[in-house]
């Protein structure tokens, strides 16, 4: 049941959507952290009553779920569909390597604001947790796949991905272009297959990655 002030709201607020509070509840978090997902807060932003949010939402628990849920659907579903895509080994890693590059696909702005919130919500710490389990997973089963031992793919998975995680927490995507990044490029395969590139896939995918960008 709705609060008493829904009842109160003005007739413009039901051309609101869900969608549309939630946008305004990222944008919060990326901005101020969670403490910035506030209704008045938002209501403000959004320019309508309080009311207009209960229409869609019974709580603001309710929308923190709905910020862990779209979380999850971005950045953790985005990376298992790119690797289960791809046939061979080269592509799968080089597939993983995109998403992360491309932040209107992952999103690493809105990981970092995920994991600054766990560090003060133990609920919120176990969702990552299981989200980072998840993600070591499917990134495991990949190297399996491509016919590594079931540990070495797990100690492989955790090295690629850690590394990355590490990479946004650091802020090294800020002092270094993407031109250094992909001069890198089969040092790192190298690093974290134990297998060397082809040397004319490389030069593909750095080529279709610089093109068009700053760093060409």
């Amino acid at each position: 049941m709705s609060p008493p002030s829904a009842q109160k709201q003005d007739t413009s607020s039901p051309r609101l959507g869900v969608n549309d509070w939630l946008n305004a509840a990222l944008d919060a978090l990326l901005e101020g952290g969670i403490e910035a997902v506030q209704i008045t807060v938002l209501s403000r932003h959004l320019g309508v009553t309080r009311g207009s949010f209960y229409w869609h939402l019974e709580s603001r628990e309710d929308l923190l779920t709905a910020l862990l849920t779209e979380w999850r659907s971005r950045n953790t579903g985005v990376m298992v569909d790119a690797i289960s895509d791809a046939g061979t080994l080269d592509d799968a890693i080089l597939a993983l390597f995109s998403v992360w590059v491309d932040h209107s696909r992952f999103n690493s702005k809105l990981d970092q604001a995920i994991r600054d919130w766990a560090r003060h919500d133990g609920a919120v710490l176990a969702a990552v947790k299981a989200e980072d389990d998840a993600r070591v997973a499917a990134i495991a089963g990949l190297f399996e796949r491509h016919g590594y031992t079931k540990t070495e793919s797990f100690v492989r998975a955790r090295v690629i991905y850690f590394t990355q995680i590490s990479f946004y927490a650091l802020n090294v995507e800020d002092d270094e272009s993407l031109a250094e990044r992909m001069s890198y490029l089969s040092a790192y395969f190298l690093c974290f297959t134990g297998r060397k590139i082809d040397p004319d896939i490389a030069a593909a995918y750095r080529a279709a990655n610089l093109k068009g960008s700053d760093d060409e």
